[in-house]
């Protein structure tokens, strides 16, 4: 496998060999930081992987890192990062990439989660791109920078933290801090080729960032590798996460693999054929792989779904009624869904989630249990942002895990037919990171898919993004009126095109959620 070299400025293939190089004084902070912002002046206007750039506070944080005794340097001393722009950063506004957002929130402040990162002694050099408040994809109406994948631009990054997928894996920085609701720590790092956690839920502060869905909210690290991760998530946690360097990390794991869900339908064959060879690798490595059936998979995913966009219009849709129109049309259009629902199906999916959760755990617990489960983190490479199709009509394989709480790990395992990175997911035991990042360290040691960078040319001009999808216009129904009047009730008007993709939004909803009832009475 041949390895690509950094990045146009980077002179490093990982956080943790910057951070080593800092804290050593073999490099200084204000060069690290001059040379992402230097790749980010190439390459964000091709990318769009920041919405707004801190250049004169970032280096003034680092002449301040770089004047530090040896002694008074924190654990990621002087290193250049990235956070994602639902946080709250003193240098600049929330944006959240929606034109509906009030910019004056937390102004002049940050998240705890951002004050973590900068006590560890890292300099945040800006605000990346996202899906607006963490749901749907861009909206070409829009003004915002629109995500492009470094690997091939026409190309989604995943979302939604995803100008931290796009700037990693094009080298402009080596760490960030996203969030993951469904998948979005995960899946940019999966399209994109970089490693991403989505830790326990709750285990890093949320306080400062804009919520989508509290019950499955999670702030997690994205970087090149599992050790980064770990270097990070120390810094985000104060406890020690930092994966050894022996292959005890994997010897005599029990690893199981659900192989119905490899083998479903629109899981590529250039996929599978990847994650075979990981699970061979793994297995070289000292790991045990079994199979281990997931019956819950298809309820987690409709929990996933309904309780994310139940509460997703708990919480924006007071502005959704205000300024419709200012929202994007994928996210409003998703998050009007959720008026539908009522708070008894919420609920009830909310109590389902718990009953599947603990089954599993039974089940891992108990005889011919496992460890860690595997699958693939996406069924295949990258979509083009002009395939029919929109991206979220992929088998999901991320969502269930945040209708659990459990932590979950991405790692580039391989690349397609185009080149395009393929990720493997390890799942584990609340609050079992410790577990997945030495898996991950283990098997990273043993391959180098994540040493891969992209290299895209700046002079490239991609296409425009292509207007979303028309929604299905089947004739209206009784269901249809009963969606309509929640709408009304809830101060929403969309227009007829926005209406026609709610209705069929809040069909497959109330579908999948009603699948759900016969586990719960609903509540009082």
């Amino acid at each position: 496998m041949e390895r690509r070299a950094p990045s146009m400025e980077q002179p490093f293939e990982s956080l943790s060999d910057a951070v080593h190089a800092l804290r050593t004084g073999a490099v200084g902070s204000r060069e690290l930081v001059t040379a992402a912002l230097a790749d980010a002046d190439a390459l964000d206007p091709l990318l769009g992987v920041f919405v707004t750039r801190f250049p004169g506070q970032a280096l003034a944080a680092a002449r301040a890192a770089d004047a530090l005794p040896a002694g008074e340097r924190g654990p990621l001393h002087g290193v250049p990062l990235a956070v994602k722009d639902n946080f709250a950063a003193a240098e600049g506004p929330v944006t959240a990439q929606s034109p509906a957002h009030d910019p004056g929130l937390w102004r002049g402040l940050d998240a705890p989660a951002v004050t973590r990162l900068r006590s560890a002694g890292a300099v945040v050099i800006g605000k990346t791109t996202m899906a607006e408040y963490a749901m749907g994809r861009p909206d070409p109406a829009h003004s915002f920078p629109v995500p492009r994948n470094p690997w091939d631009v026409e190309r989604w990054t995943g979302g939604s933290s995803t100008g931290n997928g796009a700037g990693i894996a094009a080298g402009i920085f080596l760490g960030a801090l996203g969030t993951d609701t469904s998948g979005s720590v995960r899946l940019p790092a999966a399209l994109c080729g970089t490693t991403g956690l989505k830790p326990t839920h709750g285990l890093v502060p949320l306080d400062r960032c804009l919520p989508l869905s509290p019950s499955q909210d999670v702030a997690g690290p994205m970087a090149v590798s599992a050790a980064d991760c770990g270097l990070l998530l120390s810094a985000l946690t104060g406890r020690s996460y930092a994966p050894g360097t022996s292959e005890a990390g994997v010897r005599g794991l029990r690893i199981g693999v659900p192989y119905g869900l490899v083998d479903a339908p629109g899981v590529t064959g250039a996929c599978r054929s990847a994650f075979a060879e990981a699970l061979r690798v793994l297995t070289e490595l000292g790991a045990e792989t079994r199979e281990f059936e997931l019956p819950e998979f298809p309820s987690l995913l409709s929990v996933n779904a309904t309780v994310m966009l139940g509460e997703a219009f708990a919480v924006h849709g007071a502005r959704l009624a205000e300024r419709w129109e200012l929202h994007g049309r994928a996210f409003r259009r998703l998050a009007a869904a959720g008026a539908a629902l009522g708070p008894g199906l919420v609920d009830r999916a909310r109590l389902t989630g718990k009953t599947l959760t603990a089954a599993l755990l039974d089940r891992m617990d108990g005889p011919g249990g496992v460890d860690v489960i595997a699958t693939p983190t996406w069924p295949a490479g990258a979509r083009p942002y002009h395939q029919e199709a929109a991206p979220g009509d992929e088998l999901n394989l991320t969502a269930p895990w945040n209708a659990t709480g459990l932590p979950a790990l991405a790692l580039p395992m391989g690349a397609d037919g185009a080149g395009l990175p393929l990720s493997l997911q390890l799942v584990a035991r609340p609050y079992a990171e410790r577990t997945l990042l030495a898996a991950g360290a283990a098997y990273q040691r043993a391959t180098a898919w994540h040493l891969r960078r992209a290299t895209p040319d700046p002079a490239t001009r991609p296409r425009p993004l292509p207007e979303p999808p028309p929604a299905n216009g089947a004739r209206e129904t009784a269901a249809d009126d009963l969606v309509t009047a929640a709408l009304t009730a809830a101060g929403l008007t969309p227009d007829p095109a926005d209406l026609t993709a709610v209705r069929a939004t809040a069909h497959a909803l109330l579908t999948s959620a009603h699948e759900l009832t016969p586990a719960h009475p609903e509540p009082a």
